[in-house]
């Protein structure tokens, strides 16, 4: 979907959407035999959503939302009906890993996600309240670590593309039929969607199916944006918390981190990232400033919690600024 938008007269506007409609049904003619409709009860309601195929023998992923432990979960497509099991979920992600045997299934790949840039064209494909599967298209607006007050665990991908929540779970889709994320939610009264970049898919995917569950990266630390200047921009170290790696490793609140691993930090969203993508056992080396002298320290990550500890020390400060509490939410 090579989209050129420009200054079209009354006469050939027509052969303009036309062309886009055409590009947009390509693309989801190839690849609507790979999603499925997925449905699973909760004891309360049958929850339904979309996922799709990852491989030929019937792995498919779908969203942690619409997936029961312990329950019966079916899979369907406009043929057939299977029930699947479930390989694995990841609660924080939002994401679970299902299996269809005998089954051989029409897989999709997975993009880079990293690739899109604001205004890429995007097709959801999924079902739409419990109907046909349908594609919806868009493009992208942004990326964004939060919404409203919910806080994503990575960065996520912002879509100008509307979204039932049958169709959670489903791919998003790349001019060449690649996934380039999977449906999380929709926003701004559907109006628009957030999806959860392939690579982030993939990174959660890669333990989903070692082990049946996600290891999530802890390092202790919150952090708030501040300019220092017009030319150096970092995160300050807001909050350490207790029995952490961060609180043993020197630093401290009120260091203006610039680096951490390879990454140079720039905003929060840097750090919640980076924290996303480490391992448990890691050792990242933090180039960090205070009072003028630059300073390097070393953080292992550690497994993320279920219930956070509590806050060994704070910055007053801090309360004026936006603080993200790395990995909290």
């Amino acid at each position: 979907m090579a989209l050129i938008f420009g200054a079209v007269s009354q006469g050939n506007a027509q052969g303009v959407f036309d062309s886009i409609g055409k590009e947009v049904h390509d693309v989801f003619e190839r690849v609507k035999d790979s999603v499925v409709k997925v449905k699973s009860d909760n004891g309360v309601m049958m929850l339904t959503g979309s996922g799709f195929f990852i491989d030929e023998e019937g792995t498919l992923l779908t969203s942690s939302l619409i997936v029961v432990d312990d329950t019966a979960t079916t899979v369907e497509t406009e043929e057939n009906k299977w029930e699947a099991r479930v390989l694995g979920k990841d609660l924080r992600s939002g994401l679970a890993l299902l299996k269809v045997y005998g089954v051989k299934s029409k897989p999709l790949t997975f993009a880079v996600s990293n690739s899109l840039k604001a205004a890429s064209a995007v097709v959801g494909v999924g079902f739409p309240y419990n109907l046909p599967v349908a594609p919806s298209f868009g493009l992208v607006a942004g990326f964004d670590f939060q919404y409203l007050n919910k806080f994503f665990p990575t960065t996520h991908i912002r879509a100008n593309l509307p979204i039932s929540p049958g169709q959670v779970g489903g791919p998003l889709i790349n001019s060449k039929g690649e996934v380039v994320g999977v449906l999380a939610m929709s926003a701004d009264d559907g109006r628009a969607c957030y999806a959860i970049p392939s690579m982030a898919v993939e990174r959660i995917l890669q333990e989903l199916k070692k082990s049946g569950k996600a290891r999530h990266g802890w390092v202790g630390v919150g952090v708030s944006e501040k300019e220092t200047s017009a030319s150096t921009k970092g995160v300050v170290v807001s909050n350490l918390f207790e029995n952490t790696p961060a609180l043993t490793s020197g630093i401290k609140v009120g260091d203006l981190v610039l680096k951490i691993g390879s990454r140079e930090i720039r905003r929060p969203s840097d750090v919640i990232d980076l924290s996303f993508f480490s391992r448990v056992g890691e050792d990242l080396p933090v180039i960090v400033v205070r009072e003028g002298k630059t300073m390097n320290f070393k953080i292992t990550v550690q497994e993320r919690p279920t219930l956070l500890p509590a806050v060994f020390q704070k910055d007053p400060a801090a309360a004026t600024n936006s603080v993200i509490q790395v990995n909290q939410k």
